[in-house]
């Protein structure tokens, strides 16, 4: 799917953190409209993955789509 996504026009970035041991985890991915998003969501080969997590990963996911109105970054 990582290499999947960036082919979807209006893709930006995406992350993922995972816990080592339980593998439980957090993919957050960046698009420039809803439009994009809604090509990511409908995506046969997406659709596949999503029904195999439904099937036999997943008892329970969230989906929030939000806009990020500022960003800040800050490093040393």
């Amino acid at each position: 799917m990582e290499k999947l996504v960036k082919t979807i026009k209006g893709y930006i970035s995406h992350h993922s953190q995972r816990d080592s041991d339980t593998r439980e985890g957090i993919t957050v991915s960046y698009f420039e409209s809803l439009e994009s998003i809604k090509q990511w969501r409908e995506h046969p080969e997406h659709r596949v993955s999503q029904e195999l997590g439904r099937t036999h990963f997943y008892t329970w996911y969230e989906f929030q789509i939000v806009r990020v109105e500022r960003k800040y970054e800050w490093a040393k």
